[in-house]
């Protein structure tokens, strides 16, 4: 089709009209130098359009997605787990029915808190992120409370009952109870899922006999005189050689009582002392001491007197003991 116009028309005119159609024509018009330059002016700049093109892609290339963070639901259940675990360890300290098993079950408490703080989530939603941080530090410090509650039991805390009413007034106790607060302003299932097992502070008990209370009568010739200016104490006479018990009486602090109707024969006396009476336990629950004097008494014609304060030259002396080693009254 160009052939033929060109054919029909004037060299000169052929020649402008190929080069209006067709750059490339120009060649053949005899203006191939003209024609070159053109040509290469159209190529650089194509040249100059496929680099421009290079560097867009290369920008498309490094961009990232933005990175996510925990849903609602999974941090939920993931706080669950903070309930479910200290439950069961704080019953077994409720439950513990001696000085060992109550530091067996503190000692698993501590541990497992402190487990659950090093595996809170490290990206929970935004608004939590401080309450959660809030949490960890609550977690780890009511490990260190287990941890120095259970140091105490054996004179400070002597029962289950003191040891907890200790612990839920315990820095970790407190701490957990605001991070359980700071969840809650947020869902309050949040709170239920981290301190539910917790109960409110438990203040400690002062619980007495009246003195001269006679906990074990027995019929007999014999009699006590105790004078005590410690603390409350539980006088225990047993048959000699056991734990069997023959009589008991309670003394107060800073009093004086006299046990009457002691069989006339050998006995041994056995110490209890502490404050706060528990009578279903039958123990006292802090400061609680125990020993055992290293005579024999024998009310068989005699009556006796018992010092329970240690005095300067006095003629008795005792044996400390471990809880298990004193009888029940």
């Amino acid at each position: 089709m160009v052939n033929g116009l060109i054919s029909r028309a004037p060299s000169r005119g052929a020649c402008a009209l190929a080069g209006v159609l067709l750059v490339a024509s120009l060649a053949a018009c005899g203006g191939g130098s003209s024609g070159t330059t053109t040509s290469n002016q159209y190529t650089d700049t194509n040249s100059s359009d496929t680099s421009a093109g290079s560097d867009s892609g290369g920008i498309t290339a490094t961009t990232s997605a933005s990175p996510t963070t925990m849903s609602s639901a999974d941090y939920g259940q993931s706080l669950s787990s903070v309930n479910s675990q200290l439950a069961p360890d704080f019953q077994a300290v409720v439950s513990a029915e001696s000085q060992d098993a109550v530091k067996s079950a503190l000692s698993k408490l501590s541990s497992d808190a402190q487990s659950l703080s090093n595996g809170l989530p490290s990206d929970p939603p935004d608004a939590l992120s401080a309450p959660t941080s809030q949490l960890s530090q609550a977690l780890s410090s009511l490990s260190s409370s287990a941890n120095s509650t259970a140091g105490d039991v054996g004179s400070g805390v002597c029962t289950s009952a003191s040891a907890l009413a200790e612990f839920t007034r315990s820095d970790g106790a407190k701490a957990m109870r605001s991070a359980a607060t700071a969840l809650s302003a947020i869902d309050a299932s949040y709170g239920k899922d981290v301190a539910a097992f917790l109960p409110a502070p438990i203040a400690d008990q002062t619980r007495q006999l009246p003195n001269g209370d006679v906990l074990r009568h027995s019929d007999g010739p014999g009699s006590l005189t105790i004078n005590n200016s410690g603390t409350d104490a539980i006088v225990t006479l047993t048959k000699t050689g056991t734990k069997a018990p023959v009589a008991s009486v309670y003394v107060r602090a800073d009093a004086n009582t006299t046990l009457s109707g002691i069989p006339g024969e050998a006995v041994d006396i056995y110490v209890s002392s502490g404050t706060d009476w528990d009578s279903a336990a039958q123990k006292f629950t802090r400061q609680c001491s125990f020993s055992k004097t290293d005579k024999t008494w024998d009310f068989t014609d005699s009556d006796w007197s018992l010092t329970l304060t240690p005095q300067v030259n006095g003629n008795l002396s005792s044996s400390t003991l471990n809880p298990g080693d004193a009888p029940n009254p």
